[in-house]
């Protein structure tokens, strides 16, 4: 007879499979019990951060805003997925959380806002489209933005050799716009899960 120790562990771990422009993407939830004051790399490991919160319960809401806060200090919200949930939508009447104040908190900390409710599915798949679809999003900007650096330190080359820095400035400031975006796009689409 063999005998397995069986190790329950603390955190809880979900695998959903998501079917995206002919592509499947399976996407592990891992469900940490509380967020550590300063997150280890296995938290940090992940490619996309999706903090929920109750709409009827201020201190989960606070305790969210905490969560952006830690990620903002690590630069996650820079480099990966971050998207605030609102969790419980059909529980209209005893909302806590305006879903205005939700958002701004959401744009503030350069993170996605979308509300849902679980226990009756609204926005779920929505929200399952969505990380997928800021993973894919932020990967590509990455592969531009180290294209973008390479291309700039091989047009730095050559334009000291030729001396001319004439067009290459407009092109570099036309890419760079492009990249980083304007903040007024931004907070207009913190909402909007297909939009950088």
């Amino acid at each position: 007879m063999c005998h397995q120790q069986i190790k329950i562990e603390e955190d809880a771990e979900k695998n959903v499979s998501v079917l995206l422009d002919g592509d499947e993407h399976d996407i592990s939830f891992i469900d940490p019990p509380t967020m550590p004051d300063t997150p280890n790399d296995d938290v940090m490991d992940g490619d996309a951060f999706v903090v929920v919160y109750s709409i009827t319960e201020r201190s989960s809401f606070e305790k969210a805003v905490d969560i952006l806060f830690k990620l903002r200090e690590k630069g996650c919200t820079m480099n990966k997925t971050v998207i605030l949930v609102g969790n419980k939508s059909d529980l209209v009447r005893t909302r806590d959380i305006a879903a205005d104040e939700a958002k701004s908190v959401a744009c503030s900390y350069e993170c996605k806002f979308i509300e849902t409710s679980a226990a009756i599915n609204h926005q779920v798949d929505e929200l399952l489209v969505g990380i997928v679809t800021q993973i894919r999003l932020k990967t590509q900007r990455q592969i531009e933005m180290s294209n973008f650096t390479t291309d700039t330190t091989r047009n730095n080359r050559q334009l000291n050799k030729r001396m001319s820095f004439s067009g290459s400035g407009r092109k570099a400031k036309g890419i760079l716009s492009k990249l980083m975006g304007k903040g007024k796009i931004k907070s207009q689409s913190c909402g909007n899960l297909h939009v950088l």
